[in-house]
């Protein structure tokens, strides 16, 4: 309702309503350049069918055969997904999408506030915080999930925080838990989440806040019925962005969570180096797909496609 009419009082009808006109492309490529643009549309094509889609499939063919004493026979099996679909397996790719979800969702809520004050900045300090945010991002991901293990240690300098601020007293007992998991998980995903969040605030014009005050609406208000729906499709490519890599998260819960928990990469990586098992490793890299299928799928329904703000 905000939005309708916040739109209604900031847009004005055209003159020309009803016409409709059709100009050429004047960009579009003709003769020997039209053969150069498929030329460079197919560069990446062909990327994408070697290193991607070829190894999904080899993935999934691999998954219904038989494993053989380090290597795989050509028998046509579903006991890979049955295996895969019990016991420890079954418990480890439940826990993975719960931590998946629940890591996205903590770092939405942490990167909206922040996205949202970037994106009421000028174009410079805008610029300048969002440098400030990726700055760390592009570092060694290992160097940055070890340092945790320094700063949440016992007699670290959390601890000695914590302790001199009277929000504790003792040792600091969080290494080895999933809350230092998820701390990890929230700090190391933290920037590909803020991003598209700016990027899609900073594209909501400002008359549909102003409107939105001129009808009556408080702040809250405002943001509830503009703000908040507005940015859908950022929150759709921040959960994107940190929920699919969560899927087969390795370092972070090896790092900080020790031996406690384990996640269903730690579980494909075992199968492959480890036991050769390939088939029982593939199926449950098949299965990783699945569920990243289906959270992309959701998540593109429910943001219309990952549509920017007009």
């Amino acid at each position: 309702m905000y939005i309708r009419k916040c739109r209604t009082r900031c847009r004005q009808p055209p003159d020309n309503e009803n016409e409709v006109t059709t100009r050429p492309d004047r960009h579009a490529p003709t003769g020997s350049g039209r053969w150069a643009y498929h030329l460079l549309a197919g560069v990446p094509a062909l990327w994408l069918l070697l290193f991607f889609i070829v190894p999904l499939i080899a993935t999934l063919i691999v998954s219904f055969l038989r494993a053989n004493f380090g290597g795989v026979s050509l028998d046509f099996t579903f006991a890979n997904y049955a295996t895969a679909l019990s016991g420890f397996y079954l418990g480890s790719f439940l826990r993975t999408l719960r931590f998946a979800i629940t890591g996205s969702v903590l770092c939405i809520l942490v990167a909206y506030p922040v996205a949202l004050f970037i994106s009421k900045q000028t174009a410079r300090l805008k610029g300048l915080l969002l440098l400030a945010v990726l700055v760390p991002y592009f570092s060694s991901f290992l160097i940055r999930v070890m340092s945790w293990q320094i700063l949440l240690a016992r007699g670290g300098p959390v601890e000695f925080i914590l302790n001199h601020l009277g929000l504790m007293s003792g040792p600091l007992d969080i290494l080895d838990t999933q809350a230092a998991v998820f701390i990890g998980i929230v700090y190391a995903y933290l920037p590909i989440a803020i991003v598209p969040l700016v990027l899609v605030l900073s594209r909501i014009p400002l008359e549909y806040a102003e409107a939105s005050s001129d009808l009556g609406a408080p702040g809250w208000r405002t943001f509830l019925h503009i703000t908040l729906p507005l940015s859908r499709p950022g929150l759709a490519t921040a959960a994107l962005l940190t929920a699919v890599p969560m899927l087969g998260e390795l370092v972070v819960p090896m790092l900080l969570g020790g031996d406690k928990g384990v996640l269903i990469g730690v579980a494909i990586s075992s199968q492959y180096l480890g036991a050769q098992n390939y088939p029982v490793g593939s199926a449950l890299a098949v299965m990783v797909l699945i569920a990243a299928g289906v959270i992309v799928a959701g998540l593109s329904k429910a943001s219309d496609g990952f549509r920017e703000v007009a």
